[in-house]
C-alpha cells in the first residue's frame, strides 16, 4: 500500500513564496482598506514583502509540502 502524504495547502501557498536562499516572503496584511485611520508609519511597513520568522516558519513548512 502507498504511504498517504499531507497535500498542500492551496490558500497559504498562493500567498507565501520560496527564494532561492531558503526563506519565505510574504507582503503584510491591512494594506487594503481602512487606511485613513491607520498611521503613515504603519502603511510604509506594509509597503515591502516581509520574511517569515523561524516560529512561523516551522509551522508552515509542515503544510506547505
Amino acid at each position: 500500500m502507498a504511504k498517504k502524504t499531507q497535500k498542500t495547502h492551496k490558500g497559504l501557498a498562493k500567498v507565501i513564496k520560496k527564494r532561492k536562499g531558503g526563506s519565505y516572503k510574504y507582503q503584510p496584511a491591512n494594506k487594503n482598506h481602512k487606511l485613513t485611520h491607520k498611521s503613515n508609519a504603519s502603511r510604509r511597513r506594509r509597503h515591502h514583502e516581509s520574511e517569515m520568522t523561524s516560529s512561523d516558519l516551522k509551522r508552515v513548512k509542515d503544510i506547505l509540502k
